[in-house]
């Protein structure tokens, strides 16, 4: 089965490096990050790297354990769920930062997913991609806001 795909992009007013370095920290990320309620390294972290793993809570309550599969600062971050919602039998979602010039960036969030019981779940696809990408483009929005205050 192929996962769905879902990406949103906007461009912020910022240097890449700074762009990147607000998305992936947890101390700040409840300041600009309208989805999460809370959010934080697992097992001792100090920052995010390949294998280590992240707790995010949204503000519905769901939670999500995800470990980062790769981390390439400035451009890239990308996690995949470890554990999630029941609906969902495969997540992953990544942040690209792509510079533009030395004061602007473009954030590219992507997000992979599937869904669990078969022809059930499928039915559920079409909502579970909407409000995926409602909640990504509040987030890009929030960021952008955030960034170029």
């Amino acid at each position: 089965v192929l996962m769905k795909t879902i990406r949103s992009a906007i461009n912020i007013a910022q240097p890449q490096e700074l762009v990147f370095d607000l998305t992936q920290n947890y101390a700040k990320r409840l300041e600009w990050d309208p989805y999460l309620s809370e959010a934080y390294l697992m097992k001792n972290a100090t920052a995010p790297a390949v294998g280590v793993d992240a707790y995010c809570k949204n503000r519905n309550g769901s939670v999500m354990v995800s470990r980062y599969i790769s981390f390439n600062r400035p451009s890239v971050a990308a996690v995949n769920m470890i554990k999630g919602p029941k609906i969902l039998k495969r997540f992953s979602g990544a942040w690209n930062v792509h510079k533009i010039d030395e004061q602007h960036s473009e954030l590219i969030f992507t997000y992979h997913f599937d869904l669990r019981w078969g022809i059930v779940g499928s039915l559920f696809t079409p909502w579970v991609r909407w409000h995926f990408q409602r909640e990504m483009n509040k987030r890009l929005v929030a960021i952008k806001a955030y960034l170029e205050a």
